[in-house]
């Protein structure tokens, strides 16, 4: 009794899958594509708040580029590490007791033992 018909049933079923695959891939690629784009349009939004803000600013006569420039390395350094980005919630949390600065994730101050309150307005 021949099998040979087996052959082509696997072959047939291997196909199947590649096409399965080769679909569940396409949608995970378009998938990724729209995510990007969702990004790239997030960042442009607040790139164009940002820029409307500082110019307001300027206009006002609140500060000048280089002083922005200065207290945005500021801000920057803020949780210890100069790298150009923001880190919500990275920055050592101070002391309001003693002023001492505490590591991020303190909830009483290690130098005088009092609660460290959270007022993050971001």
């Amino acid at each position: 009794m021949s099998y040979a018909f087996l052959g082509g049933y696997a072959a047939q079923r291997a196909a199947a899958s590649a096409a399965k695959a080769g679909a569940e891939a396409e949608a995970a690629a378009s998938k990724a594509e729209r995510a990007v784009q969702h990004v790239e349009d997030t960042q442009a939004r607040h790139a164009l708040v940002l820029k409307t803000l500082l110019t307001f600013c300027e206009k006002k006569g609140m500060f000048t580029e280089p002083e922005f420039l200065k207290l945005m390395e500021e801000v920057d350094l803020a949780d210890g590490v100069r790298d150009g980005k923001y880190k919500p919630g990275a920055e050592p949390k101070r002391c309001v007791a003693c002023g001492r600065v505490n590591q991020r994730m303190a909830l009483r101050c290690i130098y005088c033992g009092e609660d460290i309150v959270d007022r993050k307005v971001m």
